[in-house]
Order: structure tokens, then sequence, then C-alpha cells
């Protein structure tokens, strides 16, 4: 049985969790595997309706160009995992955006998405 140390202590992105399922032989690759079936189906739906898997080092890279948004992270990783497409999914995947983002800044984030997130 999983023992939660510290709830909430951080956030991961769709990428990071098929990392772990995929470790935990939810990926079904490895005999004697551990994962649970919840696991499996997690890993399934990830890999079918998530942004993929990315290097850890491409998604901090993206999370250094978001910076000048001043966002916070849960806002930084839910535009990681939908990869918006248009200036209505940025506003409601981040709070108050109307306040706090002008619509160029809008735009300069979904031509971010556009050119480091999508496949």
């Amino acid at each position: 049985m999983v023992k939660i140390v510290e709830p909430m202590v951080g956030l991961l992105t769709n990428s990071e969790v098929l990392r772990v399922l995929h470790d935990r032989g939810a990926d079904g690759q490895r005999p004697g595997n551990t994962a649970l079936p919840v696991e499996k189906m997690a890993y399934h739906y990830l890999t079918t309706h998530s942004a993929g898997v990315r290097e850890p080092q491409a998604l901090q890279d993206f999370m250094k160009l978001l910076e000048p948004f001043k966002l916070v992270r849960s806002e930084q990783l839910a535009i990681i995992n939908t990869c918006p497409t248009s200036a209505v999914e940025v506003f409601l995947l981040v709070d108050d955006c109307e306040a706090r983002l002008s619509e160029a800044q809008v735009e300069q984030i979904l031509d971010l998405v556009a050119m480091h997130l999508k496949h």
C-alpha cells in the first residue's frame, strides 16, 4: 500500500506521470510488472489523450519560456498538459487571465505552445 507522506508537495505533468507509470510496467512491456489495473488504464488514457511524452529538459526549457508571464506552476502544467490552440483555452487555464495577461501575451503563449509542444 502507498503511504502519502506529504500531500500536494508537487504537481506533475502528464509526461512525468507517464514516465512513472512506464517505470511501474503499466505499458505491459515487461513480464512480472507491478502495475495495478488502474495504472494500466491511466497509462493507456494518457498515451492516447495527452500532450505525450516529453524529455524533462524540454519541459524545464518550456517552463522557463513561460516565466515572463508570471504564471503559477499549476497554470504552467495545465498549459503543458493540454497544449491550448486558442485564446479561449488559455483563458480557461489561467486564473483571472483577462486582468493578468494582454491579448498579445495570450497570443505569445499560443505561439510558444505551437513551436515547442505540438508534435
